[in-house]
C-alpha cells in the first residue's frame, strides 16, 4: 500500500469530507459509513477509499457532489445503483487520489442491506455525523455508535471470519474466495461454520465470472504470506474449482514458501530498494509482478494454460513464461559464467532479469555468488550501455557506406550491438572501423 494513505481518522478531518457532509445536509440526505470502511476505521488501517450508502439516489447524489467540489464521477452499477467520486488529492503523483462509492440501499432499509453483506465484519455501518464521535479523545472506538445486525465488532475483536448467514453465499459464491482473501489480508481465523458452506457451496464458483474469481486470487497472492492461506484453499476444493489443471503433487509450496519468507537473497540486499520498485510493477488491475512470481512458484513447469484461464493479460502471461524459461536457461548453465554468458543472459531478459533471479533462487539451489554477478554486471555494464544508446544507425551505415536499406544493414548493426555490450567498441569510429571490416571481409568471400 502506498506509504502516503491515511487512516479514516485522519481523512475524516479534511475539507473534502466536511463539504461532503454539508452537502448531505443541505439536501436532507442520510449517509452511512459502511462495510470495509467501518471495518478499516475500528482497525485504524490505512486506505484511500471510503465506502458510503444512502437509501435512493445514489447516482445522482455522487454526480452532485462531484461537480460541487470540481472532482471526477463515475457511474459503476445500476442494480445496486453506485457511483465513484475520485477526488485528486494535492495534484502530486506521490500523493493518491481518494476514492468514495456511494451505493444505494439493496433492500428496504440499512439494517436488511447490511445482512446481504459478504462477511459480518464488512456488514457494519455508522451514521456520518457520528463518525467522529465514534473515535473518541483517546482513539478509542465507541461502540455504541456502529450499526452492527450481524455482530461483526465481536467478530472483529475475535479475529473471527464468517458469513452473515448462508443466504449470501449462493447469492454471490466469489464470496467463497473472498473469505480466505480477508483471511489473509486480516490474518484472520476462518469459522467452522464459514468452512463448512465453502464445502457445501464450492461447485458455484463455475458459474462466476473468471475474471471476479482471479481478481480475488491475486489479491491473495499478493498478501505478504499468502501460502498458509493458499493452503486453506486447496484444502477446501476451492484452487482446483478456480484452476482446475492443478493437481496436488503439481503444487509447489515449498517455493512458495521461500519466496514469502527471503523474496531477496542475501546476495541481492545491496539492491532491496531497486527490487521492490520492480515487484510491484503492474501488468493488470491489481496484478504485480511480485503476485505473479508467486503464482508462477506455486506450478512452475504446470502453468501451461493458466494465463488463459485467469483471463490474465497478455503481458502477464509472457512474464510468466519468461520466468519459467529464463530459470531453466540459468540453472543449466555453468556455475561460473563468464562476463560474455552473464552479458547475454541480461540481454536475452532485459526486462525481467530480476524477476528470473529471484524465481530461481526460490525455486533451485543456485550459487548466491551467481546472483550478485549478475546484478553487478547489469549496474555495471549493461544500463550504462542502454542509457548511452546506439553508437551508430541504420542511416549512419547508408550514408558512409553507401549501403541500400535491407537485411544487410540489421546484421551490422546486431554484431556492432554485441560488441559493445561485449566492451570491445567504445566509441562511433570503432564502431565504422568495424563495420568497415566486416564490408571488406563479406566481400572477399564473394
Amino acid at each position: 500500500m502506498n506509504a502516503t494513505t491515511e487512516t479514516l481518522q485522519e481523512i475524516f478531518g479534511n475539507q473534502t469530507l466536511q463539504a461532503l457532509g454539508h452537502f448531505a445536509n443541505e439536501r436532507g440526505v442520510q449517509l452511512y459509513l459502511v462495510g470495509g470502511s467501518v471495518r478499516d476505521l475500528l482497525l485504524k488501517r490505512q486506505t484511500t477509499d471510503i465506502d458510503f450508502a444512502l437509501a435512493s439516489d445514489a447516482i445522482q447524489f455522487a454526480k452532485g457532489f462531484a461537480a460541487s467540489i470540481n472532482a471526477t464521477c463515475i457511474a459503476l452499477e445500476e442494480n445496486p445503483a453506485t457511483a465513484r467520486v475520485i477526488v485528486k488529492r494535492d495534484g502530486t503523483s506521490q500523493t493518491p487520489h481518494l476514492s468514495m462509492d456511494f451505493a444505494q440501499f439493496r433492500a428496504p432499509s440499512l439494517t436488511e442491506d447490511l445482512r446481504l453483506r459478504d462477511l459480518t465484519i464488512n456488514a457494519m455501518a455508522i451514521a456520518f455525523e457520528n463518525v467522529k464521535a465514534a473515535i473518541n479523545d483517546t482513539g478509542q472506538q465507541n461502540a455504541s455508535y456502529v450499526i452492527d445486525p450481524c455482530g461483526g465488532t465481536q467478530d472483529l475483536e475475535r479475529g473471527l471470519l464468517q458469513f452473515p448467514s448462508e443466504r449470501v453465499v449462493p447469492a454471490d459464491p466469489v464470496r467463497l474466495l473472498r473469505v480466505y482473501r480477508f483471511a489473509a489480508q486480516l490474518d484472520f481465523r476462518i469459522s467452522e461454520s464459514a468452512i463448512d458452506l465453502v464445502t457445501k457451496y464450492r461447485s458455484l464458483l463455475s458459474n462466476v465470472a473468471m475474471e471476479r474469481c482471479r481478481d480475488e486470487l491475486m489479491k491473495t497472492f499478493n498478501v505478504r504470506t499468502a501460502y498458509p492461506y493458499l493452503q486453506q484453499m486447496k484444502a477446501a476444493g476451492l484452487l482446483t474449482q478456480v484452476i482446475p489443471p492443478i493437481k496436488n503433487e503439481g503444487i509447489f509450496w515449498d517455493s512458495l514458501e521461500n519466496f514469502e519468507k527471503n523474496p531477496i537473497p542475501t546476495a541481492l540486499q545491496a539492491y532491496r530498494s531497486e527490487i521492490n520498485e520492480y515487484l510491484q510493477e503492474e501488468l493488470g488491475v491489481e496484478i504485480n509482478k511480485r503476485s505473479l512470481i508467486k503464482l508462477s512458484l506455486l506450478l512452475r513447469d504446470n502453468l501451461g494454460g493458466v494465463g488463459t484461464r485467469l483471463r490474465l493479460s497478455r503481458k502477464a502471461s509472457q512474464f510468466m513464461k519468461c520466468l519459467r524459461l529464463g530459470s531453466e536457461a540459468l540453472k543449466n548453465l555453468d556455475q561460473r559464467l563468464t562476463q560474455k554468458e552473464i552479458i547475454r543472459f541480461l540481454r536475452t531478459y532485459i526486462s525481467n532479469w530480476w524477476g528470473v533471479l529471484l524465481y530461481t533462487a526460490a525455486s533451485h539451489p543456485i550459487d548466491p555468488v551467481l546472483f550478485k554477478q549478475v546484478a553487478n554486471t547489469y549496474y555495471e555494464r549493461i544500463m550504462p550501455i542502454s542509457k548511452q544508446g546506439k553508437l551508430i544507425t541504420g542511416d549512419d551505415l547508408i550514408k558512409k557506406f553507401d549501403l541500400k536499406e535491407g537485411e544487410q544493414i540489421g546484421k551490422l548493426l546486431k554484431q556492432i550491438e554485441e560488441r559493445q555490450f561485449d566492451g570491445e567498441i567504445r566509441t562511433r569510429e570503432e564502431a565504422f572501423a568495424v563495420v568497415a571490416a566486416l564490408i571488406q571481409q563479406s566481400n572477399r568471400s564473394l
